[in-house]
Formats: structure tokens, sequence, C-alpha cells
């Protein structure tokens, strides 16, 4: 069973592999943090 870490920026409970905490070096998202983060990238990039 993998560790649950929490989200870095809505605290939620994820669970991840301890690799994969240590490459990310702590820096967790769940997965609606990180297809917001994409989705805000993807508009910002299309208005310039």
């Amino acid at each position: 069973m993998s560790p649950i870490f929490k989200c870095l920026i809505c605290r939620k409970d994820i669970e991840r592999s301890t690799k994969t905490f240590w490459i990310k070096k702590g820096h967790l998202l769940c997965s609606t943090c990180l297809d917001n983060i994409e989705k805000n990238t993807k508009e910002t990039k299309s208005k310039i």
C-alpha cells in the first residue's frame, strides 16, 4: 500500500509512491489541482 501525502495546494489526501515523492521533492499535487494548473497555462498561452 502506498503512503498518503497531502496535496500542496488543496491539502487533500492523495496516495502516491515514496519514489514519486522523492522525484518531485515533496511537491505533490492531486489530479484536480494539476488539471487546473494545466488548463490555466494553456489559456494564458492562447492569449499571447
